[in-house]
C-alpha cells in the first residue's frame, strides 16, 4: 500500500466552517481534529448518536494543539442517521435553518459516513443498507447541502463538497450498462444480488462516483468544487461488522499495509484546501488526482452513469419533491 505524503506545511482552514459526517470516530474524527488544528471554526459533527458526538466534541476541544492554536474554536453536534430518509432530511432542515438564523454559511462539507456489511440487511427505508447509506442517502444529502454551499462561495473562497469514495470501485461487479427492462437500483434490494460484503461496498462506491460525475456536469466549479477521495487502507473501525473469524485477517492486513489514520485525515483536508477547480468531478488518492477505471470513463460507463443518475433522481424526488431543482 503506497504511503500518503505529508500535508503541505502552509495548509490552513483559518476562518472556514467545516461539516463532517460520521465524525465521532475514525477518519471523520481525525479529520475534524485536523481541521480544528488548522484553524477551522465552527466545525460541525454530524453523527448518528448525539451523546457520542458530545464526547467527541469534548475530546476535540481538549486537544493541546487545538487549545493552543484555535482556542476560540466552536464545535457543534448534530444528529444524522444515514440509514433513514427522515434522518437525512431532518438533519438537513435543522442544519440549514440554524445557519440561516445565525447568518452563517458553510465553506466545506465532507461526506464521510459510510458502512460495509458482511451480510445482507435492509435499512428502514426498505432499501439494502449499504446501498442506502453509501449511495442514496449520500446523494440526497449532497443535493440538500448544495444551495447553502453555493451561497457561501465568494471571491476569496469557493465552497467545497467532498464525498468519500474508494479505490474498490475499480473492482465493482457492475461492468456494463444494466438492461433497459429492469430498474437497476431497485434490483439491488433483492437479497440474491448482494453477494459478498466487500462486493456490495465496492458497488456502492461506484454508484456514488457515477452520481458525483453527473452532478458535476450540472454544478459549475465556480459555484462549488466537488470531488471525491479514496483514503486507501487506513487503520479505522470501518470493518467493525467483520465476522469474528475474519477479524484477525483484517487486523493483520491493516498492520502490514495500512496508513495511520492521521495520514487519511491529511488526504481529506488536502482535497478541500490545496486542490482547486482542476479536481472538480475527479478522484483524489494519495494526494494526487487519479484516473477512474476505463469502464467509468468509457462509452459504456457514460451510458451507465446516465442510467444511475436518472434512477437515483427518481428515488430522491419521491423523498424530497423538487430536490433536483437545486441544480
Amino acid at each position: 500500500m503506497p504511503s500518503i505524503p505529508d500535508l503541505p506545511p502552509n495548509t490552513t482552514l483559518a476562518g472556514r466552517s467545516v461539516l463532517i459526517t460520521g465524525s465521532n470516530v475514525g477518519l471523520g474524527y481525525a479529520s475534524a481534529l485536523l481541521a480544528l488544528q488548522l484553524g477551522a471554526s465552527p466545525v460541525y459533527l454530524a453523527v448518528r448518536t448525539v451523546s457520542k458526538g458530545e464526547v467527541a466534541r469534548e475530546s476535540l476541544l481538549a486537544d493541546p494543539v487545538v487549545r493552543k492554536k484555535n482556542p476560540e474554536a466552536v464545535v457543534k453536534v448534530y444528529a444524522l442517521d444515514m440509514a433513514t430518509w427522515d434522518g437525512v432530511t431532518s438533519f438537513a432542515s435543522k442544519f440549514i435553518a440554524d445557519r440561516k438564523a445565525a447568518g452563517e454559511g458553510l465553506d466545506v462539507a465532507i461526506l464521510n459516513a459510510g458502512i460495509i456489511n458482511m451480510s445482507y440487511e435492509l435499512a428502514p427505508t426498505g432499501n439494502e443498507a449499504v446501498l442506502q447509506v453509501n449511495h442514496l442517502s449520500t446523494a440526497l444529502l449532497a443535493l440538500l447541502l448544495l444551495p447553502l454551499l453555493e451561497s457561501s462561495t465568494n471571491p476569496q473562497h469557493t465552497a467545497r463538497l467532498m464525498i468519500v469514495s474508494s479505490g474498490m470501485h475499480l473492482k465493482a461487479s457492475l461492468k456494463a450498462c444494466p438492461p433497459d427492462n429492469i430498474n437497476y437500483l431497485a434490483s439491488l434490494n433483492d437479497k440474491k444480488t448482494f453477494g459478498l460484503g466487500p462486493d456490495r461496498y465496492s458497488l456502492s462506491k461506484l454508484l456514488i462516483i457515477f452520481f458525483l460525475r453527473e452532478l458535476c456536469k450540472r454544478v459549475s466549479s465556480d459555484k462549488v468544487i466537488i470531488n471525491n477521495v479514496c483514503p486507501g487502507m487506513i487503520k479505522t473501525d470501518l470493518n467493525r461488522n467483520t465476522p469474528w473469524y475474519l477479524t484477525p485477517v483484517v487486523w493483520a492486513l491493516q498492520a502490514v499495509s495500512s496508513n495511520p489514520i492521521e495520514k487519511g485525515a491529511d488526504e481529506y483536508i488536502d482535497a478541500v484546501t490545496n486542490v482547486g477547480k482542476e479536481s472538480h468531478g475527479l478522484w483524489y488518492q494519495y494526494m494526487k488526482l487519479t484516473p477512474y477505471s476505463k469502464f467509468v470513463t468509457g462509452p459504456e460507463g457514460e451510458r451507465t452513469q446516465t442510467r444511475i443518475w436518472n434512477e437515483t433522481m427518481q428515488v430522491l424526488e419521491k423523498v424530497v419533491p423538487g430536490v433536483g431543482a437545486n441544480i
